[in-house]
């Protein structure tokens, strides 16, 4: 991949700087990097004549000078992401920007009779990258995040709760094998928050939470600039908080999880069963509906006190909320930053943001190819 043995700290810093400030000056990287200008010019060069990145635009620097900004160089790497949820698979192949260039979805549902959901997924990705027209061998890496849990190696899937079948699957040995790349998995709340982290909103953010809700909640938490893992490799399972007690069982074996109270499909369940009509929840609530206005109300109620039991534990600065519902049924993003203010305590709560995610409906797979890049370069260059 590289002219040299391989590159070095300094090298990889500098490179994942460019990567995810598109368009920076050497100045800047220096400054952020807290590395001299020389070295930023001599490491820069190496850089740009290895083809990592090259020279653009000329900006105003101060009286008198034009810095030079530095860009990632878009045909170096590809990558392809895998976004793995309870409900739906989404495929995407990404550029050395992650500008995605081709992109598919399917259905869980689809491999539900499959014995061998790691053999199935693999048809599925030949068929896809064939059908893009891209040849495998021009993909670099594999980046792999799912709405469930993994190993503390991040090697295998252990559990998908919202996926009966999909326990135990060594998915990164196997597509490696399968491949002849590098393979990274994680959970796809953490990869969602690494996005933002790299890419959106929370760059220059220490400490926030990124969560995204569904037909599942992922949620991904950062706290003094590291990602949370906790002992076993669980934290972060926001879905699977209790909200209430007395609740219906949960696929995770669990009563109660806030998964079964706030996800789109529980929301739509609740207000059919309340209205006793068949009509979407988002175009009653845009009627003004009051049993969809009470059934979103309740839901945002619910997400807003589980988040604010984590605000008073981690202490964020802002929360990042994403997913399909929170556009479609906006009293929920409202109801829940009411409830976040009310509930959390205000010492916790007087600095909180609450922004919906950078990325909106892309942030999951978008959040598996940036941890593909990511990784590539950490572990492999």
């Amino acid at each position: 991949m590289t002219d040299r043995q391989g590159l070095n700290s300094t090298e990889k810093a500098v490179l994942e700087t460019v990567n995810t400030n598109r368009g920076i000056s050497r100045k800047k990287i220096a400054e952020l990097l807290r590395l001299s200008p020389g070295m930023i010019t001599n490491v820069s060069k190496n850089l740009i004549q290895e083809k990592y990145m090259f020279e653009g635009d000329r900006i105003s620097g101060g009286i008198g000078r034009k810095e030079i900004l530095l860009y990632s160089n878009a045909d170096k790497f590809r990558f392809l992401g895998l976004d793995i949820g309870g409900y739906r698979i989404r495929f995407a192949i990404a550029d050395n920007t992650l500008k995605i260039l081709h992109e598919d979805q399917f259905l869980v549902a689809e491999l539900r009779e499959a014995e061998d959901k790691v053999d199935a997924l693999i048809q599925k990705i030949e068929s896809f990258v064939q059908k893009a027209g891209i040849p495998m061998a021009s993909i670099d890496a594999i980046g792999i995040g799912i709405t469930g849990i993994t190993d503390l190696a991040q090697k295998t899937i252990l559990n998908i709760p919202n996926a009966p079948g999909w326990d135990r699957l060594d998915i990164v040995n196997r597509f490696g094998q399968r491949f002849h790349m590098p393979v990274f998995l994680d959970e796809g709340g953490r990869t969602m928050a690494l996005l933002e982290k790299k890419l959106g909103g929370a760059k220059h953010i220490t400490d926030f939470i990124a969560a995204e809700v569904g037909h599942g909640i992922a949620a991904g938490i950062y706290i003094n600039d590291s990602i949370l893992r906790g002992v076993n490799n669980t934290a972060g399972l926001l879905g699977h908080i209790t909200a209430d007690p007395n609740g219906r069982r949960c696929r995770c074996g669990n009563y109660g999880c806030l998964e079964n109270i706030v996800t789109y499909p529980i929301l739509q369940r609740e207000y059919k069963k309340r209205s006793g009509r068949d009509g979407a929840i988002a175009e009653a609530l845009q009627q003004n509906d009051e049993t969809a206005l009470d059934v979103c109300t309740g839901a945002g109620q619910a997400f807003g006190i589980a988040l604010s039991n984590v605000v008073n534990l981690f202490n964020p600065s802002t929360i990042f909320i994403g997913g399909a519902m929170f556009k479609d049924l906006p009293i929920l993003f409202e109801e829940t930053k009411r409830t976040i203010l009310l509930r959390g305590n205000r010492f916790s709560t007087s600095s909180l943001t609450l922004e919906h995610t950078t990325f909106l409906e892309k942030q999951g797979v978008l959040g598996a190819l940036c941890l593909a890049q990511t990784s590539f370069i950490h572990q492999h260059l």
